[in-house]
């Protein structure tokens, strides 16, 4: 990349700079076993289409694992509800708190080079319980999780709710996320130049790689690399 350094650069959080770890690698029951249901089905309609509302903070954890799994199986009983959102729980603290050195190590890379660095993420507050123990917490400038500001990606507004705290203009500033929610659609809307990263989300759906490769102007393989592509 020749061009000048970006005044900011906005990350997306999950399979961007966070991979959660499965289930099964801690020793838990993944959710849809957990509850008894299909797993793409689940996966789908819980994250995908977040058909509860959970991301924009219209219910709590356990609600909205209730009317995901009832609008499945309406049979599948409150305890297996309870223990699917307990263990969901545990991945995500993990995943929050263990974060890759090298992908510390470029976001300070970034910030020591006076780039002013922002989060954009969908999460519900329980996806994000332990980002006060997270070592990204301290890094970023500017956070911005769905759930508070009542709107998800790809809204254009989630993008201009973290451009005006950073008081940054779109056009100075990147975009880096693994192409969920249609993000980098949302973001080149704004004005925002994209960037798509594989590495991460590779580990738990690399089916989606191919499917989102094209929609960013850049693509990489993990936050590290695009960070040592500026010549940081």
């Amino acid at each position: 990349m020749t061009e000048p350094l970006p005044h900011a650069v906005l990350f997306d959080l999950f399979h961007t700079l966070v991979r959660v770890p499965s289930a099964e690698s801690i020793g838990e029951t993944p959710v849809p076993e957990l509850l008894g249901v299909p797993a793409d089905e689940w996966y789908r309609r819980f994250y995908d289409e977040d058909v509860s509302g959970r991301s924009i903070g219209r219910v709590e954890a356990c609600d909205a694992m209730r009317r995901v799994t009832h609008s499945m199986d309406p049979a599948v009983p409150e305890e297996r509800i309870r223990a699917a959102v307990e263990s969901r729980r545990r991945c995500f603290g993990i995943g929050l708190v263990e974060i890759e050195p090298e992908t510390l190590s470029a976001l300070d890379r970034l910030r020591a080079a006076g780039v002013r660095i922002g989060l954009v993420s969908d999460a519900a507050a329980d996806d994000v319980e332990t980002w006060a123990q997270s070592p990204l917490r301290s890094r970023f400038d500017v956070v911005v999780f769905s759930y508070e500001v009542g709107v998800r990606k790809p809204d254009r507004r989630i993008f201009e709710f973290a451009l005006d705290a950073l008081a940054v203009a779109a056009r100075d500033a990147i975009f880096v996320g693994d192409g969920g929610s249609d993000e980098h659609r949302g973001a080149r809307a704004v004005g925002l130049r994209t960037v798509f990263v594989t590495r991460l989300v590779g580990y738990s759906r690399p089916e989606l790689i191919e499917a989102r490769r094209g929609g960013a102007d850049r693509e990489f393989a993990d936050v590290a690399a695009f960070v040592t592509a500026l010549g940081l």
